[in-house]
């Protein structure tokens, strides 16, 4: 089973495998830039040597990226619709140059692909949305070649954020012309948040994600607790056990055949200390049993 954390790349992209290999955990989740700032430039050759090299000898075999925060390809604004894409490029290029790097010195790792938040409807109606969010798919796709894929993450739909529907990230997906390079990650409080009852019809869920999504493009699973209540669209997220779904739940979420080779990936509010963080995994490597 692939257990995992968001870490943190403070210091230098190589220090988030030691974070891994600290936590003794095989899955990981990196930001390689700071979340809150506009991603322009190429991460150096330099960074991403010293990345691989802290990858031999390490547990870590599963590694997620995750994009900014700022990213929204539903924009019309024509300076912030490109910086959007431009983080991607810079990301999914990284993605691929760590993969070839991996592949060259034979290690037991794989880099998953670059998950995003599709963004939220501000100047555009719905429909138009929707459309510019799989055209600025293309556009990043086309513009990095390889096979590193982009990986759409399901939202709570708070307020005008798109992708709270299995179905809405289809249509995504379903727009773009470079399908085969387009995933998804799944997040079970935003799911939750949006309606999805994990807690009490969990096989309807997982049915659904399989008829819309296809469990081959579900990369990762972002195990969250919710804070929140069932359809609240609510973004808030819960320790294991601490929240609505609860501990039997994340127990029955884990141990789902289907999601028998998925790497999950911790993002709860333990992880902010070491301590906590410590717990949290403890806990979810019990739950995992």
């Amino acid at each position: 089973m692939y257990l995992g954390a968001h870490v943190s790349s403070s210091g230098g992209i190589e220090n988030a495998i030691k974070e891994g290999d600290k936590y003794e955990i095989n899955s990981i989740q990196i930001m390689p830039t700071a979340p809150m700032r506009w991603a322009t430039k190429s991460i150096s050759q330099e960074a991403i040597e010293k990345f691989v090299e802290q990858l031999k000898g390490s547990q870590v075999e599963k590694i997620l990226i995750h994009g900014i925060y700022l990213t929204n390809l539903a924009r019309s604004d024509k300076q912030l619709f490109h910086l959007g894409k431009m983080g991607l490029v810079v990301y999914l290029d990284f993605a691929n140059r760590v993969e070839q790097l991996i592949k060259k010195n034979s290690l037991d790792a794989e880099i998953l692909g670059v998950c995003f938040h599709p963004g939220s409807q501000k100047e555009l109606n719905y429909e138009d949305s929707l459309e510019r969010i799989s055209y600025g798919i293309d556009w990043v796709l086309n513009e990095v070649g390889g096979s590193q894929w982009l990986l759409i993450e399901s939202t709570a739909g708070t307020g005008t954020n798109m992708g709270r529907s299995f179905t809405e990230l289809k249509n995504m997906r379903d727009g773009c012309k470079e399908k085969n390079r387009v995933g998804y990650v799944l997040d079970t409080q935003h799911t939750y948040a949006a309606g999805y009852d994990w807690v009490n019809d969990i096989d309807s869920v997982v049915e659904e994600i399989g008829e819309t999504l296809g469990f081959n493009r579900v990369k990762s699973i972002h195990l969250n607790d919710s804070m929140m209540s069932l359809a609240s669209n609510k973004d808030r997220h819960a320790n294991l056990g601490d929240g609505k779904l609860g501990r039997d739940t994340v127990y029955n979420i884990l141990h789902r055949k289907e999601f028998k080779n998925t790497p999950f990936i911790l993002e709860t509010p333990a992880l902010k200390s070491s301590k906590t963080m410590t717990e949290e995994i403890l806990q979810l490597k019990e739950l995992a049993k």
